[in-house]
């Protein structure tokens, strides 16, 4: 299988476990207060739509590791980091004043978009960044696995926390230098080298080992050429030919980890494959 009809077909299955997850969740809620019920469908409403990436990547770096725990419980993983990028956007449009979110009113805007909505956007934000720790926690992964994931959450809310401050500043000489931090902090780590992480360690990879580190590495070399594309797609660079060799740039740098990743060469040729296919998406 290729990493297109990977993506296509792992995104499917996340999709199915996200209508579960999020159905358990409205009727959780319901029963503490019928009136929070509109700010629960706000947050299934704000996780609809998206290529779903970041949670195939968590199955695709489960699958690097082990292939050997439940179907069900990984996928479990992958719905909750993308309710986790739900909270992030829920929170990004907030600060960037957003008004549209793939197509709808932002959530703070369908809420109000006064003080009110907003206040009652964060707070659904902020839960959509603690719902995922409870999904995880509720898996079947051995105790010491779910623990190392836990703690590698957290340290990707910490650092995308630290690139969105960075982001926020005004545009200046400091911030333009700051950019490659923040790429690393607020897109790398986050979108590529966490779920993979995450999953590589749900599988049972060794966070000290070789092959973790060369996740790491190829993760993050990706991240960045994935968010330069981005920046290209949205014709947000001063030079496309300059943005363009940047991305292969990086992307060339996480082809040069794979090896050390897996010595499998069906994986090999999919990790290829997903960053030919990231860096020169059309969307």
């Amino acid at each position: 299988m290729d990493f297109k009809n990977f993506l296509e077909v792992t995104a499917k299955s996340i999709d199915d476990e996200l209508d579960e997850v999020l159905s358990k969740f409205l009727n959780d809620t319901k029963k503490i207060n019928i009136k929070l019920l509109p700010f629960a469908l706000g947050l299934l409403n704000s996780c609809r739509g998206g290529k779903r990436i970041r949670g195939v990547l968590v199955k695709l770096g489960h699958e690097i590791a082990s292939s050997n725990t439940p179907r069900n419980d990984i996928l479990k993983v992958s719905a909750a980091y993308e309710i986790l990028h739900a909270g992030f956007l829920i929170h990004d449009d907030i600060m960037d004043k957003s008004t549209v979110r793939r197509g709808q009113p932002s959530l703070y805007q369908s809420l109000g978009g006064d003080h009110q909505g907003i206040s009652q956007a964060i707070s659904v934000g902020d839960i959509a960044l603690y719902l995922p720790i409870k999904l995880i926690s509720g898996t079947n992964f051995l105790g010491d696995y779910k623990l190392k994931a836990l703690n590698q959450l957290s340290e990707i809310v910490m650092n995308t926390g630290w690139g969105q401050i960075l982001d926020m500043e005004p545009n200046s000489a400091e911030a333009s230098r700051d950019k490659e931090f923040i790429y690393l902090f607020k897109t790398a780590k986050y979108t590529i080298a966490g779920p993979l992480q995450i999953g590589a360690i749900l599988g049972g990879m060794d966070p000290t080992s070789p092959e973790f580190r060369g996740i790491k590495e190829f993760g993050e070399n990706l991240g960045i050429a994935y968010q330069l594309q981005d920046d290209i797609l949205d014709k947000e660079v001063e030079s496309l030919d300059e943005a363009r060799q940047e991305a292969l740039k990086y992307s060339s740098l996480a082809k040069g980890m794979i090896e050390q990743i897996t010595d499998d060469s069906g994986t090999r040729k999919l990790l290829e494959e997903m960053c030919t296919y990231l860096v020169e998406r059309s969307k």
